[in-house]
């Protein structure tokens, strides 16, 4: 992102959002994030995205199904060995079990959701 704020790549990126922008209207620009990105891949990953007729010359569409492929959100199988890590990496007492150590953070979130100042319980 911190290359996007700068020119010539500044018009892909929005600051506010610290995102690239939906929508690309110089297609010079984008025609050249396209080449820029095709330039990292080799073998058949590059085989594969240059025979993707919907994205020839649209590198912002690229630089999207690159995120959704290589860096997914919200997708269960994610989501479930998130789960997996997070359970598996928290330290309990021997004498604790598994579900009595996730009550404990039920409690917390209900402490939180009780709280006067609202403290919010999702990542960005």
């Amino acid at each position: 992102m911190a290359q996007l704020s700068l020119p010539p790549w500044v018009e892909l990126y929005v600051a506010t959002k610290n995102d690239i922008v939906s929508v690309m209207l110089n297609t010079t620009l984008n025609g050249k994030l396209y080449s820029k990105l095709l330039l990292v891949f080799d073998g058949t990953t590059l085989k594969s995205f240059v025979s993707c007729k919907h994205l020839r010359a649209n590198g912002l569409q690229l630089l999207r199904e690159l995120i959704q492929t290589y860096k997914p959100r919200n997708v269960p199988e994610v989501i479930a060995f998130n789960t997996s890590e997070f359970w598996g990496n928290t330290k309990r007492f021997l004498t604790e079990s598994v579900d009595d150590c996730y009550n404990h953070f039920q409690d917390v979130l209900d402490d939180l959701e009780e709280a006067e100042e609202q403290i919010s319980t999702f990542l960005p």
